[in-house]
This record gives C-alpha cells, structure tokens and sequence, in this order.
C-alpha cells in the first residue's frame, strides 16, 4: 500500500510515495456502488480529499488515493473514536519497513461505498497530513470520477462499452498492477516508460531506470536538476532529483516540461520494477484535467481536456 511523505526542500507540501504489505488484512469488497457525487476539497497538496465516515461518526477528510492498496486512518481518529486495536502489519518505507499497527473498523462509508468489518492501517497525523488516506479497497470495481475543477468525486458501476464519450474526452486503455491502474503506453521524452495513475502523490515521480535511460538520450549534455529530500514515515531520507522533461505521452495524450523527481523509492523494488523505465503521475498532472475518470473495472483512464489543460493529442 503506498502512503505519502512529505518532501522537503522545495517541493513544500508535495507528497512522496512508499508501500505497505497488506497480507494480514482481510477486507470485505465492496459492492458495486449505484451513482453517487461527493462534494470534495483540495489540501495543502491540492490533493482531492473527501468527507468520510467512520461507524456513524464524522464526516472525516480523506484524501482520494489510487496509489493506496489500502485505506489508511490517522491514528488521532482512531483513538478519538475508541477503536479496538488489531493485529500489526509490516510497512514497506522509502528506506526500510517496520511494524505499524491497526485498528478495527466495524463501517466506513464514502458516499455509497462501504467498508464493513475492516483493520485499517493507522499512522501519525503528521505522516499523513489529512484524517485518513481513500484507498482502492474501497474503490475497486468501480468506476471513479475525480472533478478537480469542482472539487467533487462521483462513484459509479463501471461504464457500458455502448457509452458514448464527448469530443474533449480521451479514453486510454490500463492494465491493473498491483491493486493500480497503470499506462503500459507511456513515454518520458523518448522513454518508454509504465506509468501508475497516482492521485494520492502530490508530484509525479520516476525510478533511476528511467533517469538513466533519459541520461543515455541526452548524449551526454547537460540538464538542469535540483536536489529535493524525501522524509520517509520512519524518520529515513533518500534524495532525489528535480528534472524538467521535455515531454510525458500517456496513450494520445502530450505534456511538455513536466518536472518529476527521480530517486531511488523502496517501493520500486517491492513491485520489481528497478529496472523498467517506470512513472507515478500524480495529482500535480491530474488537477490539470478537468476531470479524470479510472474505470477499475473496465480497466481504463479517461481525461476531460478542459480549457487549461497544457496538454496535446499526439
């Protein structure tokens, strides 16, 4: 399960990446949901965050997160509704993993989502920078619209085939990968790159394969970087470095200079990508469209241009 840390040194309140094991939970999926519209808010990150309830109680903010396996609680939450304690888990940090500990959940609803009977994983506040993190367990199977514009989160079934898409709409096809969405069509300048649609990460952020690879292209002329610190839940940090790309293709969708940060996350080697060119496309790109729809179900990212969209067909 990926969370976010906090990066430091220039980034500000942007959020970083790493994952959780989740084999000791067991959740109950939820069932596809009938349409629901939440009205929503942007954090400190202009992340999409969420009114959340948890056994009745709230509602709590929590931010929407693709790139979460799980969804996650802060523990000050936890203890202001007296949760029962549960088993710990093992969590996989930017540098390292340590035991974190649960709490037992008996209803958190979203809208019309529900999630019954669940131990959700519990971090510091100061980790986690809202009341809780949305995570895809509460999302699967469904289809999931994210207005940035409006500040709203529809959940829906996922879509008919028959379903009819505007002209300032672009559907591209995902594959699932470890609980995600992600791009197999994507391209970092002219690297072919997997990108994983990452609405919980403040920026976008790629593996050292892809930084090497953008390296080799560039023959060896210089480009502009910065050094950026990521701080990892367990007090750990790893450096990593700002670049400006010249261009980020996913399917027939064009950025042009793009900054991501390359480092070398832990949670590349938990998906055993280390050495394939991969992206995680975070809400810095996504708040670009005016709305951006991942069909878990259908296995499909659709993008709504909308007027400021920096963004070309290619």
């Amino acid at each position: 399960m990926l969370t976010r840390r906090i990066l430091t040194a220039g980034l500000g309140s942007a959020m970083a990446v790493p994952a959780v094991a989740s084999a000791s939970i067991q959740a109950e999926p939820p069932p596809a949901p009938e349409p629901y519209l939440l009205d929503g808010r942007l954090d400190a990150a202009e992340r999409l965050t969420v009114p959340v309830f948890i056994n009745d109680q709230g509602p709590f903010a929590f931010v929407v997160d693709t790139g979460a396996d799980r969804t996650v609680l802060a523990d000050d939450i936890a203890e202001r509704l007296g949760l029962v304690q549960g088993p710990n888990m093992l969590m996989h940090g930017i540098t390292g993993a340590e035991l974190i500990r649960t709490h037992r959940v008996a209803d958190l609803t979203v809208g019309n989502v529900r999630l019954r009977a669940v131990n959700l994983p519990t971090l510091a506040r100061n980790r986690l920078g809202v009341d809780g993190l949305l995570g895809v367990d509460a999302l699967q199977d469904s289809n999931v619209i994210m207005d940035y514009r409006k500040r709203k989160l529809e959940i829906r079934q996922p879509r008919s085939r028959l379903t009819i898409k505007r002209g300032d709409e672009i559907v591209i096809q995902a594959e699932e990968r470890f609980g995600r969405l992600a791009v197999v069509d994507t391209r970092v300048g002219n690297v072919r790159a997997t990108a994983f649609i990452d609405s919980g990460g403040g920026v976008s952020i790629g593996n050292l394969a892809l930084a090497d690879a953008l390296k080799a292209r560039l023959r060896g002329r210089a480009e502009p970087t910065s050094l950026i610190r990521l701080i990892g839940t367990t007090g750990d940090t790893v450096v990593g470095e700002v670049r400006v790309v010249s261009s980020l293709q996913i399917g027939g969708l064009r950025f042009t200079t793009v900054p991501i940060v390359f480092c070398d996350l832990y949670v590349f080697g938990v998906w055993g990508v280390t050495t394939r060119p991969t992206v995680l496309v975070g809400a810095d790109v996504l708040r670009l469209f005016s709305r951006v729809e991942l069909d878990f179900g259908r296995g499909e990212v659709m993008f709504r241009l909308g007027s400021l969209a920096p963004v070309g067909l290619a």
